[in-house]
């Protein structure tokens, strides 16, 4: 069992050296195989049926923040912050955008083969109370 156990991280690892799929899924709350290929993985992370369900509109910056922990660089900004994760294919990046009370607002998926200048906007559900900052206590 452990022989097993050791062989499927070791393929895991040759195909995906530094992130895995399920590292970013479990970030966001929401489900993924690391047997997705990397553009399976990014039409997964953009499709509206897989919202993220860590993360909601309106909620703290520290909550939204502290929900990536898996990813490999992490950079605040004044307004913003950058949560990004390694493949193969390069950099996959998620940028987060907040209001003046440090609230999230949007979130984009970013890499370089995205047309986008600012990247894909990932769909969040929104907190039923935005401005009832006391259902965040």
């Amino acid at each position: 069992m452990k022989l097993r156990s050791w062989l499927y991280h070791a393929i895991l690892r040759l195909r995906y050296p530094v992130s895995l799929p399920e590292e970013i899924a479990t970030d966001l709350g929401i489900m993924a195989s690391n047997f997705l290929t990397f553009d399976e993985l990014v039409c997964q992370l953009t499709s509206v049926a897989s919202r993220p369900k860590r993360l909601k509109r309106f909620m703290p910056r520290e909550k939204a923040e502290a929900a990536f922990g898996s990813a490999q660089r992490k950079e605040k900004f004044g307004r913003s912050s950058l949560f990004s994760y390694y493949f193969h294919e390069g950099w996959l990046e998620f940028h987060l955008h907040f209001d003046e009370h440090s609230r999230l607002r949007r979130m984009y998926l970013q890499h370089k083969d995205i047309d986008h200048e600012q990247g894909i906007e990932i769909p969040l559900h929104q907190v039923p109370f935005p401005f009832g900052l006391s259902c965040f206590k």
